[in-house]
This record gives structure tokens, C-alpha cells and sequence, in this order.
């Protein structure tokens, strides 16, 4: 049987469901096209967080060890005012915005009690210059990270310190195949990333990490974190 259109119905009444359908659409397509731009822009902030915490780094630790080793100056001064005026705002506009090696690649100095895992020369160079302080310990390097979980499994040092941006594997994932090996299960694992992403410094300290330090880092704080990390690892059975 032929339907008939109501009489009483007019063309506008008809047209309002199709309309309101095509906004619905466009509504849910502006609402993902916003979730999509806000993700990007969290992580290009992200991004950016660690690319200028990673200079600032060397910029603040060298500093201060010139301050430490010469003693205080205006040019020093000024120096290190201006690296923790650009820390501040870093912290301020950026830290809550989101969520097979070869034998050139490892840089022994001797014997060794701990093992940094950073591929950046120049973080390398300010943590070797800080450890100078500590004249008992003897410091190895590893570019990488698949390098860095074969050293502790062959040699068992008393500390690891982990950098996260590695050019082979995340710094989590080197932590993760440590913890779940017993025999490198036991060695404290202290965080040195540019990374100061709250949710990511709560999620590897979960993992088992020891301590989670950001760049730039206080020297104090740092040398004191080491010498209490490998107190307790003199006194641990395991070692």
C-alpha cells in the first residue's frame, strides 16, 4: 500500500532530522579533530620539556663546579641565575603539560663501581666531573641500552645510573629486563632524564627504579643520592 506524506507536515518539519544528523556529524568531527590537536600539542610539549632540559643540564652542573672549584663570581653568578630563570619557567610552562653495541661505543675509566648508561658525551662529561668529588668511584659509559643490560649482567656494579633516550631502546625497557633478571635485579638503578613528566617518573619508580632524578640537577642532591644508593648497596648481601 502507497504511504502518503502528511499533508500537515512541511518541507521544513521533514528537513530538521536530516539537519540535525549532519550536525551531530559535524559536532563528533570538530570534537575529535580537537582531541587530535590537544594530543599533539601535549606532546610537542612533552618534546620540548626534555630537548631544553638536556642542555640546561650541562649548562647548571658546569657552573656550579666552577663555583665550587674557584669559588663565587659575578659572571658566575649571572651564569647560573639565568640557566635557573630558564629552569623556572621550563617548570612553570612545560613540566605538567602531558603524559648490539660495538666496542667503540663503551668508554671504560678502569675499574668501575658504577655504570652510566647516556649516549649524550656532554652529561657524561658533567656526572665524570661531579664523581670527582667521590674519588672511590670509578665511572663506565654505554651509548646504548642493550650494551648497558649486558654490562650488569657480566660485571654487577654496586649502581647503574640511567639516562631514558637511548638510540636503541627506551631507558623503561632497560629497566624492565634488569628487574626481571636475578642477577641484576639487585642493583639500585637511579633515573637521570630530562623527562620530568609526573606520570612517568611515578611509573619507573613502580618499576623499581631507586630514585628518579631530573635534568638539570642540584650537584648536593645528586652526590648525596650516590653516596646513600651505594651505602646501602655495600651493606646488601647481594654485593
Amino acid at each position: 500500500m502507497e504511504t502518503k506524506s502528511d499533508p500537515y507536515v512541511s518541507e521544513e518539519n521533514r528537513a530538521k532530522p536530516e539537519r540535525s544528523s549532519r550536525v551531530e556529524e559535524e559536532l563528533c568531527r570538530c570534537r575529535e579533530e580537537l582531541h587530535l590537536t590537544v594530543l599533539q600539542h601535549t606532546e610537542f610539549l612533552a618534546h620540548l620539556n626534555q630537548v631544553l632540559r638536556t642542555p640546561l643540564n650541562v649548562i647548571m652542573g658546569f657552573a656550579e663546579l666552577l663555583e665550587m672549584k674557584v669559588g663565587s663570581n659575578d659572571s658566575v653568578r649571572q651564569i647560573r641565575k639565568a640557566a635557573q630563570d630558564l629552569c623556572d619557567v621550563i617548570n612553570r610552562e612545560l613540566a605538567e603539560s602531558r603524559d648490539g653495541d660495538s666496542v667503540s661505543d663503551i668508554t671504560v675509566k678502569s675499574q668501575y663501581d658504577v655504570l652510566y648508561i647516556e649516549d649524550n658525551p656532554a652529561n657524561f662529561a658533567l656526572v665524570e666531573r661531579i664523581l670527582e668529588e667521590r674519588p672511590s668511584i670509578k665511572l663506565l659509559q654505554v651509548t646504548r641500552g642493550e650494551t648497558g643490560v649486558a654490562l650488569a649482567q657480566s660485571h654487577s656494579p654496586k649502581l647503574i645510573l640511567l639516562d631514558l633516550n637511548l638510540p636503541d631502546i627506551h631507558g623503561s625497557e632497560v629497566l624492565r629486563r634488569l628487574q626481571e633478571n636475578p642477577a641484576t635485579a639487585p642493583i639500585p638503578v637511579v633515573v637521570i632524564s630530562a623527562d620530568a613528566t609526573p606520570s612517568q617518573i611515578e611509573r619507573l619508580l613502580n618499576a623499581g627504579a631507586r630514585n628518579y632524578l631530573t635534568k638539570p640537577f642540584d650537584i648536593p642532591p645528586f652526590l648525596a643520592i650516590i653516596d646513600e644508593t651505594l651505602e646501602e648497596a655495600a651493606r646488601s648481601p647481594n654485593f
